[in-house]
C-alpha cells in the first residue's frame, strides 16, 4: 500500500498533513495550485482530500471536504491562507496549529 493510500485510511490532524503530506509539494502563495506541483496550505489539506488541483466538477466536493476537516478541528480557513501567503512553511503553521489545540485542550480541563 503506497504512502498516499496509508494517509487516507485514516484521518489525520490537519498539522499532520501539514507535515507529512505537504512534503510532496512545494509550497506556494496567492493560490491553491500553480498548475505544476506548488500548493498553498488549504492547497493541501484540499489534496489530501482527493483534490487533483484542477478546477473541475467533482472538486467542490473535495473543496467540502476539507472545509467540514477545518471546522471539525476549529481551524480557521482564512488563517491558514493568511500564515501560508505570509511566509510561514507548512511545519510552521503545523506547529502553530498544534500550540493551539493544545491551549484549548487545557482551557477545557480548567472549566
Amino acid at each position: 500500500m503506497s504512502q498516499q493510500q496509508l494517509l487516507f485510511k485514516r484521518q489525520l490532524p490537519i498539522s499532520q498533513i501539514l507535515r507529512i503530506y505537504g512534503k510532496q509539494f512545494t509550497q506556494i502563495t496567492e493560490q491553491y495550485y500553480d498548475g505544476q506541483n506548488g500548493r498553498c496550505a488549504f492547497g493541501v489539506v484540499m489534496s489530501y482530500y482527493g483534490w487533483n488541483g484542477k478546477d473541475e466538477s467533482a472538486a467542490s466536493g473535495k473543496l467540502l471536504g476539507a472545509l467540514i476537516a477545518l471546522r471539525y478541528a476549529r481551524i480557521d480557513k482564512n488563517l491558514l491562507i493568511e500564515m501560508n501567503d505570509s511566509g510561514f512553511t507548512f511545519d510552521e503553521i503545523a506547529d502553530y496549529l498544534d500550540r493551539i489545540d493544545k491551549q484549548s485542550d487545557m482551557a477545557g480541563l480548567l472549566m
